[in-house]
């Protein structure tokens, strides 16, 4: 960057691996816009993992249609997740960065409200905001599922021990602890003065271990919470596994086996205060684990009892939660917890399904 250059403040950085029609709608979302602010205050980076559909027309199609420069990268090969999201921070100019899935949309007149608090004085580690889901294409909304219970925007500076304590006591949703990238805005210095990462890259989850060790690490730091909508969150597609020996478990055995292990790591080379490592795992427990625990329980219960149940035994026979959530499933039939998966994605998810999806026939 020359001298003459003004530093943007916010770099939207996009990972993308395949997935050129989602692509094409994220860029949009962004671009659409762009007009209420202006065009020096941010960038719009694109990481491509080496994508062999036709991401490449897209990208030129996008830049025949703005004014404004939409920098593209495209990787000789796929370097995984992890190692794209580093080449991205490490290309970007913006003092913040804004990594947003490449699935995913901003919602409206989310650019220019980020904008606005970015150029406030107080200087915040990390923002988070809220998120609505769609299910598959945006003209099918889910209903609205809040982050964090507060109706303002609320401020946590963890270099007080007290502070940490009111944010696990307000928080008991798992996405309220960074695992999910495109709600959050987080300073590129505080990123790249992270140690450690080299441990969790190749995990999929390196993301989630630098925003907590930024915020709950050796240096302590602050976040905002945002209660407007950042984003809109894209349902019903499953990603593809990173790590090469998990390539042939099912998708939810995957996720199951990937949150209930590298949670743990994370959180166990964040916080000294295991305090913390346990209320951490019981979140997980009680949201996510639990969710694809179901899920297991009703595609394969032999599996689920004769495996997956030994392995979080071994992990969380400790925790009471434990006992409370994941045991039952052995001892309540499948059909009921089909049933109740399907009432509970229908109702209280809002996912757009039919009757025959939500009695599992």
């Amino acid at each position: 960057m020359s001298s003459e250059q003004k530093q943007p403040l916010l770099s939207i950085c996009i990972p993308t691996y395949n997935r050129a029609e989602t692509l094409q709608e994220a860029v949009a979302s962004i671009l659409a816009q762009a007009a209420e602010v202006k065009a020096g205050d941010f960038e719009v980076l694109i990481s491509d993992n080496a994508s062999t559909d036709s991401t490449d027309a897209v990208i030129d199609k996008i830049k025949a249609s703005t004014k404004l420069t939409v920098k593209y990268f495209k990787n000789e090969k796929n370097v995984g997740m992890d190692n794209n999201f580093q080449l991205l921070v490490g290309r970007a100019l913006g003092r913040y960065i804004w990594l947003l899935g490449s699935d995913d949309l901003l919602a409206p007149g989310a650019l220019k409200s980020v904008l606005r608090e970015l150029e406030g004085e107080d200087q915040v580690d990390l923002y988070l905001g809220e998120k609505e889901d769609f299910y598959l294409t945006p003209d099918r909304p889910m209903r609205r599922r809040k982050i964090m219970p507060f109706v303002r925007a609320e401020t946590f500076d963890f270099s007080r021990k007290e502070e940490v304590d009111r944010y696990f006591k307000a928080n008991k949703k798992l996405i309220a602890y960074c695992n999910y990238i495109s709600n959050i805005i987080f300073l590129r210095e505080k990123w790249l003065r992270v140690r450690g990462k080299e441990e969790f890259t190749g995990t999929f989850y390196l993301h989630l271990y630098v925003f907590q060790a930024l915020l709950w690490g050796g240096e302590p730091g602050t976040i905002k919470y945002l209660p407007a909508p950042l984003v809109k969150r894209r349902w019903g597609k499953e990603g593809t596994p990173e790590l090469e020996q998990w390539k042939s478990l099912p998708f939810a055995e995957l996720r199951l086996r990937q949150d209930v292990s590298i949670y743990r790591k994370v959180s166990s080379a964040v916080f000294e205060d295991k305090k913390y490592i346990r209320l951490i795992d019981e979140l997980v427990i009680r949201n996510d684990g639990f969710s694809w625990a179901v899920r297991l329980r009703i595609e394969n219960p032999r599996r689920f009892i004769g495996d997956i149940l030994p392995f979080l035994f071994r992990v969380y026979w400790t925790h009471p939660m434990f006992w409370l959530k994941i045991v039952p499933l052995v001892f309540i039939p499948g059909f009921i917890w089909k049933l109740m998966r399907g009432v509970y994605r229908r109702q209280v998810k809002g996912e757009p399904i039919g009757l025959k999806e939500v009695l599992g026939i």
